[in-house]
């Protein structure tokens, strides 16, 4: 867990019911979650917890960084990237309007910014649980 979540955002996330987490965590009243704290998701095949990479310094729309083409490959995975675009460490217009719209959708935009390229921490775990959780 990051500063900031909570059961109801996660659930959200998921699809399912915060007291569904709570449950299958023995989250019980004031259903308290703790930084770092890693949650079984009910409905998930595997029962075990996936973890993103972490969220890599230094990758920004318009910037070069190697990070970039995880990003990029994330977002074609979930198909948010057109699969024909070449991974590059370019985080260029493709991925930018790829993170737009995945943002959008997810509602993690810069507020009065609803085209926002950036991808922040929230968006790059959500990314890679959608991508890669179990």
């Amino acid at each position: 867990m990051k500063s900031g979540e909570t059961l109801s955002g996660i659930g959200k996330r998921f699809g399912i019911s915060w007291q569904s987490i709570a449950q299958a965590n023995g989250i019980t009243a004031p259903y308290v979650i703790k930084i770092g704290q890693r949650l079984k998701i009910p409905g998930k095949s595997s029962g075990k917890t996936y973890a993103a990479p972490p969220f890599p310094a230094g990758l920004a729309p318009g910037r070069n960084s190697p990070s970039a083409k995880r990003l990029q490959q994330a977002l074609k995975d979930t198909g948010w990237l057109d699969r024909s675009v070449p991974l590059s460490d370019n985080y260029g217009p493709q991925t930018q309007d790829a993170v737009a719209g995945f943002n959008r959708k997810h509602n993690l935009h810069t507020t009065g910014r609803p085209n926002d390229p950036a991808i922040g921490w929230r968006g790059w775990d959500l990314l890679h649980q959608l991508a890669y959780g179990n």
